[in-house]
């Protein structure tokens, strides 16, 4: 976070922490997952305001992980009730389960919280990070939620490199 204050980073972005790994509803650890994240991520929030650093807290492609879905994400910022502290809407993560809405949907729900976008594509199935267009996202209804919205924050591709390029390119 520091690193990020001294380059002049405005967003720093994390995953929830997972202590009971990626399935915690199906062992009845929800409401330990929470306030664990609650915990930490107020801790890691008093710093990074000292920083002048907002943390994002992204959603995951975890179907069995109660810190997952957009929803989820943007239920936990509102519990935070901090202005430092916002939302990273990935939308390959958000596109891998049926459970969750659109990514498009999902901008447009959770638009107020949305500082930070990691886009990249896949199937529905796993998260493969593939470019925009090569999977199945809807991306002219993507678009359309930007201009919605008004998004103004930071944009970020977050594609695996094409198989096709050579190692040595790296």
């Amino acid at each position: 976070i520091h690193g990020a204050a001294v380059l002049g980073v405005k967003y720093w972005v994390v995953h929830p922490i997972m202590p009971f790994g990626i399935q915690d509803t199906l062992i009845d650890k929800v409401k330990e997952t929470r306030a664990l994240n609650l915990e930490f991520m107020k801790k890691l929030l008093s710093f990074a305001k000292s920083e002048g650093v907002i943390i994002c807290l992204e959603n995951m492609p975890f179907t069995q992980f109660s810190l997952s879905s957009p929803s989820d994400i943007a239920d936990f910022v509102r519990e935070m009730n901090d202005s430092s502290f916002a939302m990273c809407l990935d939308t390959g993560h958000a596109n891998v389960s049926s459970d969750y809405d659109t990514p498009a949907n999902s901008l447009r729900k959770y638009g107020e919280y949305i500082k930070v976008l990691h886009v990249h594509d896949n199937f529905g199935i796993i998260d493969n990070h593939l470019a925009p267009f090569e999977g199945t996202i809807d991306w002219k209804d993507f678009s359309a939620a930007l201009k919605e919205t008004g998004f103004d924050g930071v944009l970020s591709l977050e594609c695996a490199p094409d198989k096709s390029l050579q190692r040595d390119m790296f």
